[in-house]
Order: structure tokens, then sequence, then C-alpha cells
């Protein structure tokens, strides 16, 4: 007979959980970098905690994980990973950013995933290309829980929202020839990934939400499309970073510096 983990479904919420076990995992060397692949990938396809708890089952599980609810039910192998050692090694690419390996194969009717994570913005250029058959756009701010962008259509600029679903944002506006693009499918998503999970340690502001995230490119010749992640706190102290779709830094700012 199946047990209630077996029937009981598993959120977005739930498989990025399990993927920040896994991650801690690989970094105290209770998993091999395939051990972990193979898990990972598994984790991002769960329908359900019967699976995940299989994924999870023979790991100590460090102490901050402790009450996610894909934990609870009595395990005995708790064990402390400070999170600063895990921002550490996110920073130093020593994680793989589970969440962004695999397409968010998503019901519309289930929650819209954080946009400012490796997962969430996964997700949006997937539905981005769904959308539009392409992955380029003039500009894209993302926010955690929405979407703005402009993108070429007919040679006018297109103003777009994004929420879950696609509407037009305003009227179209004129746009020169010459306008700068960027191609979001060039985006190294794991890297990214590991750049979100970073960002509050490395801008002085530990523990603080990513606000939004812009993509973009300068409007002169031979000029890198690059990605901005902002950070900022309870106080409003913020900060950014700017790295290249690749993942190299060009700067860290962090709050009056």
């Amino acid at each position: 007979m199946a047990s209630n983990n077996d029937r009981l479904r598993a959120g977005d919420s739930d498989r990025a959980d399990v993927c920040g076990l896994l991650d801690a995992a690989l970094a105290d060397g209770q998993l091999t970098a395939p051990e972990h692949a193979a898990r990972t990938g598994t984790a991002m396809r769960a329908k359900s905690f019967g699976e995940l708890d299989k994924l999870i089952d023979d790991l100590q599980i460090p102490g901050e994980m402790v009450d996610a609810p894909v934990v609870r039910g009595g395990r005995g192998r708790t064990r402390w990973i400070p999170a600063a050692i895990l921002t550490a090694a996110l920073v130093a690419g020593g994680l793989v950013g589970c969440v962004a390996h695999s397409t968010v194969d998503r019901a519309a009717a289930e929650p819209l995933p954080d946009l400012t994570t490796g997962a969430g913005l996964a997700y949006f250029i997937d539905r981005y290309r769904a959308e539009f058959g392409e992955t380029i756009a003039d500009d894209v701010t993302v926010y955690p829980g929405y979407a703005l962008f402009y993108r070429n259509e007919n040679g006018k600029s297109v103003y777009y929202h994004f929420d879950g679903d696609f509407s037009l944002f305003g009227n179209p506006s004129s746009r020169k020839p010459d306008t700068p693009t960027v191609d979001m499918g060039a985006i190294d998503l794991p890297m990214l990934a590991r750049l979100f999970a970073g960002a509050p340690q490395s801008l002085l502001l530990p523990g603080s939400p990513i606000s939004h995230v812009s993509i973009e490119r300068e409007a002169k010749k031979d000029a890198q499309p690059y990605v901005q992640i902002y950070v900022q706190n309870e106080n409003s102290e913020s900060g950014f970073m700017t790295v290249l779709f690749d993942g190299e830094p060009l700067n860290v700012r962090p709050p009056n510096r």
C-alpha cells in the first residue's frame, strides 16, 4: 500500500529544498559529482514527496533545513552545515546550482516561482521561448514575481509584462534599427544560479533578498551583454554586481562603495 508521502504531491519549493540538500551533500563530500547530477535531475522531475524522500533518505541533513516539509518526520541524522560555508562554495563555483539545470515543467495552476532564482529565470526563459519562438529581447528586468521587457516586433519597440502570462504593457513605440539586443538563451544559467545564491554575501548584505535583475547590452560597438544583480536589505541599503553571460564579474558594488 502506498504511504501518504508516496501520494502527497510535491511543489516547486519542495523540489528546490531537495536541490539545496543535495548541493550541501556534494559540498560536504557525502555525494560524488555524478551521484549529485543524477539525483538533482530526478529531483526536478519528482511529482511526490515519496520520490523526493528517496533522494535524501541516506543523507545527513543541515541543521537549518530540518524544518523543511521534505525533511520533517523523525530523521535522526541532523548535522549543522553553516550557511556561510554553503555561500562561499556557491560563489567559488563549487556547487552546480541544481535548480537551474533542468527545464521547469509546471502546470499553469501552480504558483509562479521566484524569477530571481536560477530555477525562476530558467522558467521565464523557457516560457519566453515558447511564446515568441526565440530568446531575443531589447532588454529585460526581472523581479521576484514578474518581469518587464522590450522586444522588436515589426520594427516597433513593444513593452511586455510577464507574471505567468504575457501581456502588453503600454503601446508600441518607435525603435531605432541599431537598438542593442540580448539573447537570453546564451546565459550560463547554472553559473548565474550560483551567483544569485552568493550575491547577498558578496555585496555585504547577507540574508537580504535580490530585489531585481536586469539583462541588457550597451549601444556601442563590440559591447557584450551583461546581467546586473541588485540586492536590498530591510533598511533600504542596496548594492549590485555586474557579470557577463558566462558569469565573469565586471564589478561588485556593495552599499556606499
